[in-house]
């Protein structure tokens, strides 16, 4: 079963439309230097509309100058995917409370699942599969999203790849929410029929560099969910990273770095937890 939702995730992934879109971005991006080292924080958004013109100016003469590239996790195939949700899939998922079941099945029915697509699955999975379809059709990609067009460069041109984490620690960040928190985030997919006019205010909000309107946007997204939701999909994750990158300040190189720009707004950011190290962050103008 989780085979044939990956494949139905995956291939509604792969749809785009002819989309218009901006002339010209200009997201956010900061540095940390010292006599040695840079390093450079550039918050992405993981879906775009194809011939989304982002990696220019600033950002692209800094990645351009880097010889290591940090995602969040290395670039993914379709079978390590695969992999990865079945290695973490519920043997027996709780049941969800009637009405909710109820809901599920009728979106996964009007998108084209079959009744019991999610049956074996925990919520959290049937939120983000249910909540990808609507941005597919409307055009959004990972493809051309910063993290697959960086990797893609970055192997052309050999430099060095070093992710933050692994495929199956991000899922299962997922995986270990409480099924209370998961149902939460099943039950505002439900509630929102159409994500795209919310995803396309993130793309032009990050495509202008707001970063203080970015925040807002974001972090009412992230007060939907709740706090355990927050905790483990930033707070934690953030002052891992911080961390890592204070020590990468002591090995001379030029890394950039690219992360969901949610990591670099708001209160307990990376640049803020960073500050707090003894780490200057600076934003590029």
């Amino acid at each position: 079963m989780i085979l044939r939702i990956v494949a139905s995730l995956l291939g509604w992934l792969s749809l785009a439309s002819p989309v218009a879109v901006p002339a010209a971005l200009a997201p956010a991006l900061w540095v940390a230097r010292d006599a040695d080292t840079v390093i450079w924080l550039f918050g992405t958004v993981h879906q775009l509309r194809a011939g989304t013109p982002w990696l220019t100016g600033p950002v692209a003469r800094a990645f351009a100058d880097s010889d290591v590239l940090t995602l969040e996790i290395a670039p993914v195939t379709p079978d390590a995917m695969t992999q990865a949700l079945v290695a973490i899939a519920p043997v027996r998922p709780a049941p969800l409370p009637p009405e909710l079941d109820r809901r599920l099945r009728k979106r996964a029915h009007d998108l084209g699942f079959p009744h019991d697509a999610f049956d074996a699955t925990d919520p959290w999975f049937a939120a983000t599969t249910l909540a990808a379809q609507p941005l597919a059709r409307a055009g959004y990609s990972p493809l051309p999203a910063p993290e697959t067009l960086l990797a893609t460069l970055a192997d052309r041109d050999g430099t060095a790849i070093e992710p933050l984490e692994t495929l199956g620690q991000q899922l299962a960040i997922f995986a270990a929410l409480s099924q209370p928190a998961q149902r939460t985030m099943l039950t505002r997919v439900l509630d929102d029929p159409d994500p795209v006019p919310a995803m396309d205010r993130i793309v032009a909000t990050w495509g202008r560099g707001d970063v203080a309107a970015l925040d807002r946007l974001l972090a009412g997204d992230m007060d939907e969910a709740g706090p355990a939701v927050r905790t483990a999909l930033l707070d934690r994750r953030n002052a891992v990273w911080a961390r890592t990158i204070a020590k990468w300040m002591r090995q001379p190189s030029t890394r950039f770095v690219a992360v969901g720009a949610g990591h670099l707004t708001g209160p307990g950011s990376v640049q803020q937890r960073l500050q707090a190290l003894g780490v200057q962050v600076t934003r590029v103008r």
